[in-house]
């Protein structure tokens, strides 16, 4: 997993890098390298948002598919394909954006994480070295190390802030980074530093860690209005609504665990992306959604009107393709209906037998119905 982060730290490195150099603040830097961020996952968060408004448009009318074909799910779905691909809409649209998302998050969380290899720019191998002696020279510090841990050059930087005279590494310029930790703050407050619950004496380091979790706890509580007032029959997602409430004050604890710049990133990046989302359902009305629809549905009709197969045609067609190869129609013949249980069946077990047969005899196999 270590090496997503190594390989996608790089071009966020470069970024971030460039923009220390330019400020001169690592706090700042921190702030506009989550608007830059943010900025380049939009039209992810943007795609996905536009699926979902045309999902919900689509509510009522797959509500009522629902409910018509209630006892026949096969129909249910062959209906269901046909209204997306009438309405233009792709169910799993927002599969990959968010997956996308995601992965980007391996490079961004690299760089926050990482700061001596992507903002000074120091080798793996020199970085290695520096660990060692930590580890040597820093009982208290060395047991917070552990395997795979990504937050050893933090640990790197809280024990250099501790006894700098220690570090007599080849390719390690003390002076570089001690000014480095000179203006790894924001506001005055020591970014490098640790917060502790019990400690008051930085309010502003303590209260990191809880403007953190409150802004990712106002967002979840933001998304579920939003979501219960466009779809009023939505469930009660029990577990999951554990999850989400539960993460944000979970986030508080874990900031408490490691240095404020990571919990200040957290900070940054829930309160822009808080304000994206406010501000995404706020442009996604009805009637844009109405009219966003309409465009799309022109497009999709000029881009089929050759004959054209939708994926989503293409995937039903293969599936009542081998329904049909394994002698299952894909909707019940309606002589069956009136079959009873045990009879109905025999019948189907009976078309299964001749599908193989006639499979069989396509490939020249000997075939008996004992078998």
């Amino acid at each position: 997993m270590n090496i997503l982060y190594d390989i996608l730290g790089v071009p966020f490195g470069y970024v971030m890098r460039f923009i220390y150099n330019l400020v001169q603040n690592y706090g700042v830097a921190i702030i506009l390298f989550t608007l830059f961020s943010k900025l380049l996952l939009f039209p992810i968060n943007y795609k996905t948002q536009k699926s979902s408004a045309k999902m919900q448009k689509l509510n009522p009318k797959l509500k009522a598919l629902r409910k018509k074909y209630e006892k026949e799910p096969q129909k249910l779905q062959e209906a269901q394909m046909a209204l997306y691909q009438e309405e233009g809409v792709n169910p799993g649209a927002s599969c990959l954006p968010m997956f996308l998302q995601f992965f980007l998050l391996f490079g961004i969380l690299a760089v926050v994480y990482k700061p001596l290899t992507h903002v000074l720019g120091y080798s793996g191998d020199v970085i290695d070295n520096v660990v060692n002696l930590v580890k040597d020279q820093f009982p208290e510090i060395a047991s917070k190390f552990k395997a795979g841990d990504l937050r050893e050059e933090l640990y790197v930087m809280e024990a250099f802030k501790e006894n700098s005279s220690l570090f007599n590494v080849a390719g390690f310029d003390n002076s570089v980074v001690k000014n480095f930790l000179d203006n790894f703050t924001f506001l005055g407050i020591d970014l490098g530093k640790t917060p502790n619950i019990k400690d008051f004496s930085n309010i502003g380091l303590w209260c990191i860690p809880f403007i953190s979790g409150i802004l990712q706890l106002a967002m979840t509580f933001y998304t579920q209005i939003v979501n219960k007032k466009k779809n009023p029959d939505q469930p009660n997602m029990g577990c999951m609504n554990i999850m989400l409430y539960g993460m944000p004050i979970f986030s508080i604890w874990f900031a408490f665990n490691v240095p404020a710049g990571v919990g200040f990133y957290w900070a940054c990046s829930s309160l822009v992306s808080f304000l994206i989302q406010i501000g995404l359902n706020n442009y996604f009305t009805p009637a844009r959604v109405d009219k966003i629809c309409e465009k799309d549905n022109a497009k999709n009709r000029a881009k089929y009107a050759n004959g054209k197969k939708s994926f989503s045609q293409r995937m039903m067609e293969a599936q009542n393709q081998a329904a049909a190869a394994a002698g299952i129609n894909s909707s019940r013949d309606a002589d069956t209906e009136s079959m009873s249980k045990k009879e109905r069946t025999e019948y189907e077990s009976q078309r299964i037998k001749e599908a193989r047969k006639r499979m069989a005899e396509k490939y020249g196999e000997d075939y008996s119905d004992d078998e």
